[in-house]
């Protein structure tokens, strides 16, 4: 019995699918078995795939780009897909499925490739949108744009700039909502962090706003908050344990703040010297 057989049979399949999803050299892998599942590499060596409720909807065949798009369900809480509730690098994370039969377990073919695009919540679920490689390579235009702000996204490839190097680490003393405070963060002006990001073990958030110690976040992260309502105790002392959070500032995308900001004016991505009217005609062009 091969997968093609099964495949062509009326009701004899048991499919079970398998995701891959890479960015640069990382790479993770999920399927929709019950357990977690171990297969053998081409290379030599395992492949380990983690179970997760995940699931997709109906692969279409289509000249149409829309239609070309592909969602992934997932529940709100897993660590993984609340990741790309953050905003999106420069990198992309391109996404393998695979798809298999229960009873000829190893034997699996590509099913559908494409990339992450966006994400949203919806209720208690999370909705990667992903689209087909054939979409983004049908897809016309010019990604650069002659505008005065830079045009590249915050420690993006672009950008240049190392998140690595720009972490800041502070105590979260409280979370209310999309709000927390972090005294650390108060030693910066006000909206030094705003357009930055946060970082609290494998959860990423989106910073909107700062003001003072105050940060606000682009949606509620429930892990930061449950920790804070449950802390660890230190056994030594018998006291909470700090929690802690990594903040990273952000970019208002203008050239002065590229400059004194981060000192990365050489890459600054924007055209600020455009004039703001038509030198023929007198027109405003911006």
């Amino acid at each position: 019995m091969t997968y093609a057989t099964i495949e062509a049979s009326a009701a004899g399949g048991r499919p079970y699918y398998l995701y891959q999803f890479v960015e640069g050299d990382q790479v993770w892998r999920f399927t929709s078995r019950a357990s977690d599942w171990t297969s053998a590499a081409s290379e030599g060596g395992a492949l380990r795939w983690e179970a997760a409720a995940i699931s997709h909807g109906d692969v279409v065949q289509t000249s149409e780009i829309e239609r070309g798009r592909l969602e992934l369900t997932w529940p709100l809480s897993h660590p993984f897909a609340r990741r790309f509730l953050a905003p999106l690098g420069n990198r992309p994370v391109t996404l393998t499925i695979f798809r298999g039969h229960e009873q000829v377990l190893g034997e699996t073919v590509a099913h559908w490739k494409g990339r992450i695009v966006g994400a949203e919540v919806e209720g208690v679920r999370i909705l990667l949108n992903c689209e087909s490689v054939f979409s983004t390579l049908r897809r016309a235009g010019v990604r650069a744009k002659y505008q005065r702000l830079c045009r590249h996204a915050l420690y993006g490839r672009g950008c240049g700039l190392d998140i690595a190097f720009h972490w800041q680490t502070g105590t979260v003393t409280s979370a209310s909502g999309n709000a927390l405070t972090i005294p650390e963060a108060a030693g910066q002006p006000a909206g030094w962090f705003r357009g930055g990001v946060l970082r609290f073990g494998a959860q990423l958030g989106f910073i909107t706003g700062q003001v003072g110690p105050t940060l606000t976040l682009s949606r509620p992260m429930p892990e930061l908050a449950a920790a804070l309502a449950a802390p660890e105790i230190d056994p030594a002392t018998g006291d909470p344990i700090p929690l802690v959070a990594d903040i990273a500032p952000g970019c208002d995308l203008r050239a002065a703040t590229c400059a004194a900001k981060f000192g990365n004016l050489p890459n600054f991505g924007g055209f600020p010297e455009i004039p703001g009217r038509n030198p023929f005609g007198g027109s405003s062009i911006v």
